[in-house]
């Protein structure tokens, strides 16, 4: 029995020593980039990205070949954010045309909520909601006249 007890006493500073790291340069935080919603009640999957807006904005959005997604705000960390206006578009294209395009204009309830902000390694998630008009083609009974995103969700890395 004592010399049970003096091998775990001899190995217990070395598990706990064994367990320090002087530097946090030994591991890559590993993250998966997404973004998805309902556009009108169908489940749709984008490529991620964003892109610096002049020296205070960020730009989220999401890409595939048929359609992309675009929001455009003030990044400050965590929070809700009201957008309005031209800060966020949607555009269909078939080939390589654009053949709609929508924006926010005046209609109510559109807004991003970052609600996830990884300050060291750049990297936010979020969701959204955004209600859009088309702008593009002024009339058409191919395209629907609004286009509403819910149950948005995406995480992305931040422009450096």
């Amino acid at each position: 029995m004592k010399k049970l007890s003096l091998i775990v006493l001899a190995a217990l500073p070395l598990l706990l020593t064994a367990c320090l790291k002087d530097d946090n340069k030994c591991c890559t935080v590993y993250y998966d980039p997404y973004f998805v919603a309902e556009r009108n009640g169908t489940a749709v999957i984008a490529q991620p990205g964003s892109a610096k807006v002049g020296t205070d904005s960020i730009s989220v959005f999401g890409v595939s070949n048929q359609a992309g997604v675009r929001m455009r705000f003030k990044f400050n960390g965590k929070g809700a954010y009201a957008l309005t206006g031209n800060q966020s578009k949607y555009y269909q294209v078939i080939g390589s045309d654009t053949v709609s395009r929508y924006n926010l204009g005046t209609a109510p309830g559109s807004s991003v909520e970052v609600t996830d902000y990884d300050s060291i390694n750049r990297i936010i998630g979020g969701k959204f909601t955004l209600n859009m008009k088309r702008t593009f083609p002024v009339t058409s009974s191919t395209y629907p006249d609004s286009v509403k995103f819910t149950k948005g969700k995406f995480v992305i890395a931040l422009p450096r």
